[in-house]
């Protein structure tokens, strides 16, 4: 539910929603006048039922960590817990069986979680046992994946404080705020062990009157009570229900792409599991609020959302005894529910007040700081858009050298992006056999890279796809801290240099040789890829101005040689050129050996006569080289000013490593050929052979 605060605001919570996160506000019934009260729901063996009321105790816990240094023994399972709620039977058994939980491992896995925070210079956590076992159960007991989201909590929190300082519950414009309603978790769930149903009123507040920052704060105050207090909603998830009553244009124009990345940054921090989103009373702008918040969505996401025109087809998902009497059901007033909202806000005000306290110092953080600046490419200020503005799709903007060169060159037109770009997610949506990456900068480089024909570039995005999907050999397991690839990513296997000859100049990538009886070609191009997808989603003037390639031979060997057959020549030319938007302006080999002529005229009869017309051999002459890519380009090893390559390999190292999570998250994307209309594509249709890569037999 937590997720939800992200959701809540705008469906943020559609795309906050995006995220799993598991933590909705629990109520129980107090009294005979429906008067609730947060407290633990999971303790109910009936939840329609009225309870007795109960606040859960908050106790707040600083990492201290030469503390842990000595309570925390070589054998976890010494570790001395605070008090954990008790789960209902129902609770209990979901999360064995959901979220992989072993309550005699949970001593041993939050001392581990201690023990790390401790060592984190950056980190300054709260470490009571119940806020980390809520942590635990969002990510399902791993513990790498809770190390992971509770350091993304803290850097986010760190990051935007213009929703996370300042949360005085008993503030009068906190309380003007809360009073609207905009994000409420109901008091009755889907059974012992269902999901907290989260209300999000997206037309209940005046945007020329509030601020959806503001409105954000509140919400995720809500979030963060859920996420301390409610075992329904870390362990069984929320159900978002998005009532798009009232909602114009006005609030739509509070939504700018910086927003957004916001908002779903947020999500991402929270563990929260989202079991679905539901949306009643769709209105004119739900299509422009879909627009702008589907491309952050999950596929998991996307599959779970409905839009429902009725109460009565409402009520066939969510029965009525679980919804307030404003809509149609018996779970009590929508007012009723806001006070008591409001009030157990102000009930934590300590906690609020406590929280300030936890936030990450990022100049003692591990290599490179995350804030503002680098985790959403602004200064974290907000500025509203007007509506024109709003509707155009969350790109960088070009320098204005390069904006010319995609105006003259690639036919871009800024004004039709929006337009192409839904055009494109429509298409997509209609191909069952492709699950492909859908934001708008994604989309873009496909659509440069065809020179924005709308046909071409869906033909290049299949195919992208399905030879990814057919190599699993160099798309697969891609980890940068797998031990080989770390290894051949410090050698300098290739290497993007950092100035382009002109400011709408073509990206230059250096590129050399490895051992051969270390590393197999599939093991080098395996990290080859890795790094183009960077540049592809990062590197404007590569994706405006193409890419020249220099190839240096130097200490290449028959070895080398042998591990090239004519079905990875195909391979990997097919994935580089029909199945990429990256276009190549020219391709230069330097320090060429005997024997090469043949691999090269290999090479040559894969490609188009385009890229054969752009190969250049310099051999071991440099002049030669230097009248194409000015000396002052290269690295001082090849007599230029870029200075040392090390360095340079270094910075692209640490790149290489922040984007582990996005290598994870590629895994997901590809094509199921069995569900493509007609033939499929696959390694024996596009190569020819069985996929796998065999050495030549020579003589």
């Amino acid at each position: 539910m937590v997720r939800y605060v992200a959701n809540i605001q705008i469906l943020q919570l559609i795309i906050t929603c995006t995220g799993d996160s598991t933590a909705c506000i629990a109520y129980c019934s107090t009294n005979a006048n429906n008067s609730l009260r947060m407290g633990i729901v999971g303790l109910q063996n009936n939840p329609i039922e009225a309870s007795q009321p109960f606040r859960v105790p908050l106790t707040v816990t600083k990492c201290n960590s030469s503390a842990l240094r000595s309570t925390h023994q070589p054998a976890p399972r010494a570790h001395k817990m605070d008090s954990l709620r008790l789960l209902s039977p129902e609770l209990a058994e979901k999360a064995r069986t959901e979220l992989n939980e072993v309550p005699s491992r949970i001593p041993e896995d939050i001392a581990v979680l201690k023990a790390w925070l401790a060592k984190q210079p950056h980190l300054n956590p709260r470490c009571d046992d119940q806020f980390l076992v809520g942590f635990l159960r969002g990510c399902k007991y791993s513990l790498e994946k809770t190390k992971e989201k509770l350091d993304t909590y803290y850097t986010v929190k760190s990051a935007i404080p213009e929703f996370f300082d300042n949360r005085d519950p008993a503030d009068a414009k906190i309380q003007e705020h809360a009073a609207l309603g905009v994000n409420l978790p109901l008091p009755y769930t889907m059974g012992a062990d269902g999901p907290r149903i989260v209300l999000v009123r997206m037309g209940s507040y005046d945007p020329s009157k509030n601020s959806i920052v503001d409105i954000m704060k509140v919400c995720y105050m809500i979030t963060d009570l859920l996420l301390v207090n409610d075992d329904i909603s870390m362990i069984a998830g929320h159900m978002v229900l998005v009532d798009l009553r009232g909602l114009g244009l006005s609030a739509l124009a509070q939504f700018s792409p910086t927003l957004i990345k916001k908002m779903t940054s947020v999500i991402e921090g929270f563990p929260i599991r989202t079991k679905g989103i539901h949306f009643v009373n769709p209105s004119s702008g739900f299509d422009a609020l879909y627009r702008m918040f589907h491309g952050f969505l999950s596929q998991k996401i996307q599959e779970r959302i409905a839009v429902h025109d009725t109460f009565e087809a409402l009520h066939k998902v969510i029965p009525k005894k679980y919804l307030p009497e404003e809509y149609g059901g018996s779970g009590g007033k929508l007012a009723n529910i806001i006070e008591d909202c409001k009030n157990e806000l102000v009930a934590y005000r300590d906690f609020f007040i406590e929280d300030a306290r936890y936030r990450n110092d990022e100049r003692k953080r591990p290599g490179r700081p995350k804030n503002a600046s680098t985790l959403f490419g602004v200064d974290g200020s907000f500025r509203s858009l007007d509506f024109p503005q709003l509707i155009m799709p969350d790109i960088r903007p070009l320098s204005p050298a390069l904006a010319q060169k995609a105006k003259d060159e690639l036919n871009e037109v800024p004004e039709r992006l929006d337009d192409d770009i839904a055009a494109l997610r429509a298409w997509l949506a209609k191909c069952p056999h492709i699950k492909s990456r859908t934001d708008d900068q994604f989309l873009v480089g496909f659509l440069r890279g065809c020179k924005h024909s709308l046909e071409r570039t869906k033909e290049k995005l299949d195919l992208y796809y399905s030879v990814r999907t057919a190599l699993p050999e160099l798309m697969r397991n891609r980890d940068p801290f797998d031990e080989k690839t770390a290894i051949i990513m410090r050698l300098g296997s290739a290497v993007p240099l950092p100035e382009t000859e002109t400011p709408d100049g073509p990206r230059i990538l250096l590129t050399g040789v490895n051992d051969p009886d270390k590393f197999t070609i599939q093991e080098v191009f395996k990290f080859n890829s890795m790094m183009g997808e960077i540049l592809m989603r990062e590197d404007d003037n590569l994706g405006v101005a193409g890419q020249v390639g220099i190839l240096d031979l130097a200490n290449t060997t028959m070895a080398h040689f042998l591990q090239f057959n004519p079905t990875f020549v195909k391979k990997i030319t097919m994935m580089s050129q029909e199945a990429s938007p990256m276009r190549m302006k020219g391709f230069h080999y330097i320090n060429t050996p005997t024997g090469f002529e043949t691999v090269y005229n290999m090479f040559k009869g894969f490609l188009n006569e385009k890229n054969r017309s752009r190969l250049h051999v310099h051999g071991s002459n440099m002049e030669s080289l230097y009248k194409y890519i000015p000396k002052r380009l290269l690295p001082e090893e090849y007599g230029g000013d870029a200075g040392p390559i090390q360095a340079l390999v270094d910075d692209w190292a640490k790149k290489i490593e922040s984007y582990r999570d996005y290598y994870k998250e590629e895994e997901q994307y590809g094509t199921d050929e069995k569900k493509r209309p007609g033939k499929p594509k696959n390694a024996d249709t596009l190569f020819g052979i069985d996929g796998s890569f065999r050495k030549l037999e020579v003589d």
